[in-house]
């Protein structure tokens, strides 16, 4: 390699660094999806937000934050590892306080058990705050003539999602949207004979933090075949959201962090 080619290579690789560390990391691509769900009147729109991993309110946060109050959902959903530390409630408080007006739900994440965070605790941060936190459970949700409800599963890593005592306890008749963390659970075959359900949600994979489309350098454990976007599975058609925090390393490249904003009907 010539003297020009090192040098080339070498502005090529701090290039790419500086921008997985300070440019994509707080990048936030608001993804829309149009999904008929059989409302049957009415429609919903559902802002998807996971992964924040948060632990201050920086960048990527407070852009979340102004993505989500141009959206104008009517339902937000966190679908886990809010947080990874014991410590870093308050940042959350701080976060969840400035979110905009909507019917507001979030799930567990692998991150709230690995850092045994005081679940109570959290339970209670997200409860001041105006969001049920579901956990093998079921809400329903009214908002613009329309009526649906929502499944929060435990998280499939480190916790133990029953499917079966959740949907015992939803509204019966009326369409479902299932969230939870890990998507690795809809690899698996459903626990009891379900209809598909016409909407499922997880994070969990960041989109792989690097990536090319699908294809991940890395995806955690849980994470099952799945990477980002949508599949099809026995479950019914899931979306596995990039989240918008990163994990063990500070670093994003081709996974931007997302909200991904459905329009139900």
């Amino acid at each position: 390699m010539t003297l020009r080619q090192t040098i080339t290579a070498s502005l090529v690789v701090i290039t790419a660094l500086i921008y997985s560390l300070l440019i994509e990391p707080q990048w936030i691509e608001v993804t829309r999806h149009s999904k008929d769900i059989g409302l049957g009147m009415g429609e919903m729109t559902i802002a998807q937000i996971s992964d924040l991993h948060t632990s201050s309110l920086g960048r990527a946060e407070k852009n979340t934050l102004t993505a989500l109050r141009e959206v104008r959902p009517d339902v937000i959903v966190i679908t886990g590892d809010a947080i990874d530390e014991r410590g870093s409630l308050p940042a959350l408080d701080s976060f969840l306080k400035q979110l905009p007006a909507a019917v507001k739900i979030a799930t567990l994440g692998n991150w709230e058990y690995w850092a045994e965070v005081d679940l109570e605790e959290l339970r209670d941060v997200y409860r001041k705050n105006g969001v049920t936190l579901l956990v093998n459970d079921c809400m329903t949700v009214r908002a613009k003539g329309a009526v649906l409800n929502v499944i929060g599963l435990d998280d499939y890593t480190a916790g133990r999602p029953d499917f079966s005592l959740a949907v015992g306890r939803c509204e019966v008749d009326h369409p479902i949207v299932l969230a939870t963390h890990s998507p690795g659970l809809f690899d698996k075959t459903p626990p009891i004979p379900t209809e598909s359900i016409p909407l499922l949600l997880a994070g969990h994979t960041h989109g792989g933090q690097v990536a090319v489309g699908k294809h991940a350098l890395y995806t955690p454990r849980g994470s099952g075949p799945f990477v980002a976007g949508w599949y099809e599975t026995q479950w019914g058609d899931l979306y596995v959201s990039r989240g918008v925090g990163t994990s063990v390393l500070p670093l994003r490249l081709g996974a931007r962090p997302e909200i991904a904003v459905f329009a139900v009907r």
